[in-house]
């Protein structure tokens, strides 16, 4: 990637919000468990027991994944998306790597 160091980020990068990897298993136990403790409350909670989502980073010409970052549920993926987009247009392709890699 050295070669692009120079360039504007969203040239090269491209970002998205994907559901958070996990096993089939453990996503299944974990909607039980939200189903439960929403019963329980009465409607509320069990949001936080779900699995969030991933900011992810990759390259635009070979798709190979450049970060992945745990950004929890719906409305904070999609703020933190805002964010990186934003980035991936102001900086150098240098910069948003020094800046992302430090937040993964």
């Amino acid at each position: 990637m050295s070669e692009v160091f120079g360039t504007r980020a969203g040239a090269v990068l491209e970002a998205r919000i994907e559901r958070a990897r996990m096993h089939p298993a453990k996503r299944v136990g974990l909607g039980i468990a939200a189903l439960a403790i929403s019963v329980a409350t009465g409607g509320g909670g069990g949001d936080d027991v779900l699995p969030g989502f991933d900011l992810v980073v990759t390259r635009r010409d070979t798709g190979t994944e450049v970060l992945r970052a745990r950004v929890g549920h719906l409305q904070e993926a999609d703020r933190v998306l805002t964010q990186t987009r934003r980035d991936l247009d102001m900086m150098t392709v240098e910069q948003f790597v020094r800046e992302w890699r430090a937040i993964d």
